[in-house]
């Protein structure tokens, strides 16, 4: 037997020179994937932040709105529990409210009265009395009806121009009250300038109206409504102070890096903007498809919120990861804490989040303390004295069912209404000198209308106490489906984050032969893929039902050829044959999103090799279904398989997120993409069908409109 090979010293060091080459060079080929793969998540996490504040502004701005309106239709319940109020009581009414502390921003709170042209003497005679000698209704002029700000708090400053101020004579304010008149809604009034304003420091303006009829008039129709008309409990806004009042806390975080404009209207045109948060174009040379917009509606009234970021993107991170990976130790140690520090930023935004939303609830409930939707007054005998139609239409008892009960009688009437696991406690047990104290019911109907009611005492004579309703039922789902949400993305991303943990971990720890260190690598970088393919995909859903197809591209697609590109681009598993394609007869085209279309056959013809692991033939084939009576002409994309298959339970679940028939694990994959198939060609008005046999194989069939001009709006 002859000796063996003795290797000189020299060729060893070139053997380890080399093996050290190729880990080195495995290191940076993972390094320049990995933060290809930081960069784009950083430019995904930045439009995703971006979007939140522009929602967060958007929530400020509609429910400081809405906070607004509900003061006003509390100002107009003075009148509707007494026949007429004093200047004293308005000062004191207003005073009690604090506005400048709970909803600061708000110019003042008043009343404008209507005076018909024959009571006018009789009216300026009972103002001058008052103390004001110079007082008149401005302008002079005749005209058919005059209205006049008699009550302004506080009165004093700016204030002061607007007494004895017809706004019903300006055309912009008298569409706005009109509006507000025969709605019985509160109104905003379109771009005015407010008579408050100086010769300086100019600002554009906007006002609110919310109607005062006459105390047990009929109000049901509007010709009812202009008959009782009283006049307007009505607020004017300096935009500038407004919105400061609005955005004190976020201009301090984001205002140097969001350009902020309101217009007056859905259209972003120079004559309608309300304010600019800059003060000047601020982003000439930046894409303009990173501009975020939003549009609040106000009972008719759409302002368009248009938000430009000011800066770019910091891609500090992405440089920070391909220098680590110079060294395999910092490689993976940059890798750690970069996914460290985004899980911190994004659980610091979700704090500072939540906490924004706590201290905007807390605001909300002081306003809906003092008018909120649903209305019950008992008297002194602890009767019901009164009902408000808000109360009729959510709990659906009609106001004789229920006026002249005893508080206890009536408690019992609402509860019977309760499903049992959220009844109504005893009116007594929530009554009390201390704090309000809330309680959630949860109503028997179709809906479960899910309700949260507080009992207030009552300074008004004749009142004892007041029962608030409002409806949280929408507020209530949304909890539940955010939680579903992140409970099952959590999850998801748990499974690939330990493993790159666990392998990172024996790599820092332990000293391996370069074979090993290799294959450890190669699992980290199979598991990283698996995360940014869970991430690629929530984006790409998320996107489609935040546009819900407003970004499609239609143009009319060659089906055959269409189909064919994705054959030929589609990469085989290892020793797979390509899937046969059976044409249909005659030239089939179709207009569509050819990339989308693309996308969701793409999707479903992985899926069809994906669950076929023992082989067999996948089959596409085209369709063609003539219109008929009553139905469309369609084009339909057939995919089969001869795989796993699935059973009717799992059928029944194939389009819900991470939802996945096979659960042991050796078949990769999200759970997303049929979700997102099913988004794509419902948005085209499309359709998918699906058969399958557990054992036997699935065929997955999507349909898709001839002639679509326009996605579908859901």
């Amino acid at each position: 037997m002859p000796p063996l090979p003795v290797y000189p010293a020299k060729f060893t060091r070139l053997l380890r020179a080399w093996s050290a080459g190729l880990l080195l060079a495995a290191g940076l080929l993972a390094t320049l994937l990995v933060s290809l793969e930081v960069k784009k998540s950083l430019e995904a996490d930045a439009a995703v932040h971006f979007s939140l504040v522009s929602d967060q502004v958007a929530f400020k701005v509609r429910d400081r709105l809405d906070a607004y309106a509900l003061i006003l239709r509390g100002a107009a319940g003075l009148f509707a529990a007494r026949d007429t109020v004093s200047r004293a009581e308005w000062r004191a009414y207003v005073d009690t409210l604090r506005p400048h502390q709970s909803v600061p921003g708000v110019q003042g709170i008043g009343f404008s009265q209507v005076i018909p042209p024959a009571q006018l003497p009789r009216h300026l005679a009972a103002v001058r009395a008052e103390g004001f000698p110079q007082y008149t209704v401005r302008p002079p002029g005749v005209r058919d009806l005059y209205t006049s700000i008699i009550y302004l708090e506080p009165f004093r400053d700016r204030n002061l121009r607007a007494f004895g101020f017809d706004m019903f004579s300006e055309p912009v304010r008298r569409t706005a009250m009109e509006q507000a008149r025969d709605s019985g809604e509160a109104s905003l009034s379109g771009k005015v300038e407010l008579v408050q304003e100086t010769a300086t420091a100019v600002q554009p303006g906007t006002l609110m109206y919310f109607p005062v009829y006459r105390n047990g008039a009929a109000v049901q129709t509007p010709e009812q409504r202009r008959a009782a008309l009283l006049g307007w409990t009505y607020s004017p806004y300096r935009m500038t102070d407004l919105m400061s009042g609005i955005l004190a806390d976020w201009n301090g975080t984001h205002g140097n890096s969001v350009d902020l404009h309101i217009y007056d209207g859905p259209q972003a045109v120079p004559g309608a903007l309300l304010f600019d948060s800059l003060g000047g174009d601020q982003l000439q040379n930046l894409p303009s498809e990173r501009q975020q917009r939003r549009v609040i509606d106000f009972h008719g009234r759409s302002w368009l919120l248009t938000l430009d970021p000011t800066e770019e993107t910091a891609y500090a991170t992405a440089w920070a990861t391909l220098a680590g990976g110079l060294v395999l130790s910092s490689l993976l140690f940059w890798l750690v804490r970069s996914r460290t520090n985004t899980q911190v930023h994004a659980d610091r935004i979700a704090r500072k989040l939540t906490r924004e939303i706590e201290q905007y609830s807390a605001q909300l409930s002081v306003v809906f303390a003092l008018s909120p939707d649903g209305m019950v007054t008992f008297d002194g005998q602890h009767r019901v004295k009164t009902v408000n139609p808000a109360f009729v239409q959510l709990t659906g008892l009609a106001p004789d069912a229920v006026l002249g009960q005893e508080d206890s009688a009536f408690s019992r009437r609402l509860d019977q209404l309760c499903l049992p696991r959220a009844r109504l406690p005893a009116l007594s047990a929530m009554a009390g000198t201390g704090p309000v104290t809330r309680h959630v019911i949860e109503l028997a109907n179709a809906r479960q209308t899910v309700l949260e009611i507080a009992l207030r005492e009552s300074q008004a004579p004749g009142v004892t106490h007041i029962l608030y309703l409002s409806d949280i039922t929408h507020e209530t789902e949304v909890d539940r489906m955010k939680s579903e949400f992140l409970s099952t993305a959590a999850h998801e991303l748990r499974t690939p984050m330990a493993s790159i943990y666990g392998f990172a971990e024996v790599l820092l720890t332990q000293e391996l032969d370069p074979a090993s260190s290799k294959e450890f690598l190669g699992i980290i970088f199979k598991q990283s893929e698996m995360m940014a393919s869970i991430l690629n995909e929530l984006l790409d859903l998320a996107r489609i039902e935040a546009r819900r197809g407003t970004d499609f591209v239609f143009e009319i697609t060659p089906v055959q050829a269409l189909v064919e590109k994705v054959v030929r681009e589609f990469k085989l598993p290892d020793g797979r044959a390509p899937p046969s394609l059976i044409a249909a007869a005659g030239h089939l085209s179709m207009r569509a999103d050819p990339q989308k279309v693309q996308q969701a056959i793409l999707n479903v013809l992985s899926n069809a090799y994906k669950y076929s692991p023992a082989g067999g033939v996948v089959q596409i084939e085209l369709l063609d279904s003539p219109a008929h009576e009553g139905t469309a002409a369609q084009i339909g994309i057939r995919i089969v398989d001869h795989g796993i298959g699935m059973t009717p339970e799992q059928q029944s679940h194939v389009f819900e997120r991470f939802y996945r028939a096979d659960t042991s694990g050796k078949i990769l994959g999200t759970g997303l993409g049929m979700s997102i198939v099913h988004e794509i060609v419902t948005l085209h008005r499309g359709r998918v069908e699906l058969d399958s046999q557990l054992g036997v194989g699935t065929t997955v069939t999507l349909w898709w409109p001839e002639g679509l001009s326009e996605p579908v709006v859901l």
